[in-house]
């Protein structure tokens, strides 16, 4: 009798064992899809940059009122430049009492800050937002290769901590310029 239930036993355990790897699957599925809805939602969908804030008031995240290179002129003496690369404290875009430190590059002066643009390790997924900057191309060179995303952020000045060096390629300056996203632009002082 015990051999008659060996057969509809294993079939049983190995069924319930099958059920439980497909469960399984569609639970990690859920789970990244539901991260990649996050991540989108971050950063106003999927691969368009980052998301669309609808004031521009100093203190706040959002668009630069214009799509087209604002108007720049000759930064002080002794502060940022053109072309050099600093640290500096970037507020979160959707939270800008929040900040996290990162290096950046110096686009230009406004009278009351900044336009940088950020510099990353992190290879893009869209090649249209991101120029990439081998660690050769800073004087000092880096300790690693990077990228410089094309989305500008006009920063005060306080925010810009330590000088780490010149981007030293003028290929790669006039690349960024030329590309750089401004209708995406982000103004932290208004």
């Amino acid at each position: 009798m015990e051999a008659d239930l060996d057969g509809p036993l294993v079939f049983a355990v190995c069924l319930l064992g099958l059920a439980a790897i497909v469960i399984w699957i569609a639970v990690a599925a859920v789970k990244r899809a539901e991260r990649s809805r996050r991540r989108r939602k971050r950063s106003g969908g999927a691969g368009r940059g980052p998301s669309r804030a609808t004031s521009v008031r100093p203190g706040r995240a959002g668009p630069a009122a214009t799509a087209s290179r604002p108007a720049l002129t000759r930064p002080p003496t002794g502060g940022p430049q053109p072309r050099e690369r600093w640290w500096a404290d970037f507020p979160h875009q959707d939270d800008p009492t929040a900040s996290k430190a990162r290096p950046c590059l110096i686009l230009g002066y406004t009278g009351k800050g900044y336009w940088v643009l950020k510099c990353t390790t992190q290879a893009p997924k869209q090649a249209e937002w991101r120029v990439r900057a081998d660690a050769a191309r800073w004087a000092p060179a880096s300790d690693k290769d990077g990228y410089i995303d094309l989305v500008p952020f006009h920063l005060p000045k306080r925010s810009l901590k330590r000088k780490l060096g010149v981007l030293d390629s003028a290929k790669v300056a006039r690349d960024v310029e030329r590309r750089v996203r401004w209708e995406r632009a982000w103004d932290f002082i208004g």
